[in-house]
């Protein structure tokens, strides 16, 4: 029998009932699995990680962290009563904003779940959307504006331009691409108005992929959406969706796309797929940041190996890692964790620094950084069956409601496994906190 080492102790949630449960992280063999048992459907175990030494060594990598600096009170349960409450660790460095649920595609993998719901948000509701986010965490954060598809609304330079007035100078949009693939003036425009990127789901280089992902090939319109980003001077950062047996042996080729398009690609943005919302593909076996770690440097020719990627600090180091690929003159890319020691890193780490910027941030004005290069980040976003209380304490990117919450972006997305109507999900746990 294979011998079982106890790591450490948390929370999680029953996937089935979203009870919070006791739950313990242990390896066996060479993999990280968290075991939790619900009194009412018994025991239950998640692989999060293939190797124990390298999730030792990224949790080495756990540094201070900023609290939020507004933070109500905790009237509930964890994850149940976030608002941000004062049980949170670290402040927000990237918030969403979703500007409505229509969508014009029905992806079988939607965590969003987005529907043909048309009650798009108004633009007053919008304006104090901005303004408790520049109360709550300055101007300097990063805003993604995300839905749904939020392309589909007419008036969405204007909400960028709004955002803009108020002082924002990094708003991002999330989008599928589809209409700024039909529409080739719509980057200019949306640069014109103070967007500072296009975050464009992009799950790989074959049509099958978008076949099985997205319910129709796509990859003709992807492509068109980097052109006219380039020849609007707006940056893109491809973000790919990885499930197991269906693309994650395009990492490497995703990966080589990005670096011969580095004129207009920014970052490139792995996504191991979770459990939440809309999710109709079979995933038998899911896989966790370490997994993605372990694929890219496989699929890299060489370039990375999986201690080039370091946590990005702005929120619990098994939450999200990464690597700034710098281009430097005679030696094509190099890793910038090669570049600076670990010592460097904890001590020139600036915690207003979001995901995507961490390693840039750190190089900006030395001689070793040309200002030229890739992001490279991995997220590693929780479900019902993988959720962690101690991470979700401290994670940076969170989403901003209507009703002027501020609220951990897997915490916000949690649904079980039976019930993909999320809003009815959230309502419930949150009556059942004020009744209970």
């Amino acid at each position: 029998m294979t011998e079982t080492t106890f790591l450490r102790t948390t929370r999680g949630l029953c996937p089935t009932c979203l009870r919070a449960i006791d739950g313990r992280v242990v390896s066996r063999g060479k993999a990280v699995y968290l075991e939790k048992s619900c009194p009412e459907h018994g025991p239950m175990e998640s692989r999060i990680w293939p190797d124990a030494d390298h999730y030792a060594w990224m949790q080495g990598f756990h540094l201070p962290g900023v609290r939020p600096g507004i933070a109500r009170e905790p009237v509930g349960q964890c994850p149940w009563s976030c608002g941000i409450c004062t049980r949170h660790f670290r402040k927000t460095t990237l918030v969403e904003m979703e500007l409505t649920r229509r969508c014009n595609m029905r992806c079988p993998v939607c965590f969003m779940g987005a529907e043909g719901n048309p009650d798009d948000l108004d633009l007053e509701t919008i304006r104090s959307m901005y303004a408790s986010i520049h109360e709550e965490m300055g101007p300097d954060v990063s805003i993604q504006l995300t839905g749904g598809e939020p392309t589909l609304r007419d008036d969405l330079a204007g909400i960028v331009r709004l955002g803009a007035s108020m002082g924002f100078s990094a708003i991002e949009i999330n989008t599928n691409g589809l209409a700024v693939s039909r529409n080739p003036d719509l980057p200019a425009a949306l640069k014109e108005a103070g967007a500072s990127g296009i975050y464009l789901q992009f799950d790989g280089l074959t049509p099958e992929v978008y076949t099985k992902l997205r319910g129709t090939d796509l990859l003709a319109d992807k492509l068109r959406v980097i052109d006219h980003c380039r020849r609007a001077g707006i940056q893109v950062v491809l973000a790919m969706t990885v499930i197991k047996g269906i693309n994650e042996g395009e990492i490497g080729k995703v990966l080589e796309f990005a670096l011969k398009n580095v004129d207009v690609v920014a970052g490139f943005a792995l996504q191991p797929a979770f459990i939440s919302g809309r999710f109709e593909v079979q995933m038998p076996d899911r896989l966790s940041m370490g997994d993605i770690i372990f694929l890219l440097a496989e699929q890299s020719g060489g370039l990375i190996d999986p201690y080039d990627l370091w946590p990005l600090g702005c929120s619990h180091p098994l939450c999200s890692a990464g690597v700034h690929l710098v281009e430097r003159e005679g030696e094509g890319f190099v890793p910038s964790s090669r570049l600076v020691s670990r010592e460097e890193y904890i001590r020139g780490f600036s915690p207003d620094s979001p995901q995507g910027s961490v390693f840039a941030d750190l190089l900006a004005g030395r001689e070793v950084y040309s200002g030229k290069g890739l992001s490279l980040v991995i997220m590693n976003y929780m479900d019902a069956w993988t959720l962690d209380l101690e991470r979700l304490q401290e994670c940076s990117m969170t989403v901003k409601t209507p009703d002027l919450r501020t609220v951990p972006f897997c915490a916000y997305h949690l649904t079980n496994g039976k019930d993909k109507d999320m809003d009815r999900v959230r309502s419930q746990k949150r009556q059942d906190l004020r009744v209970g």
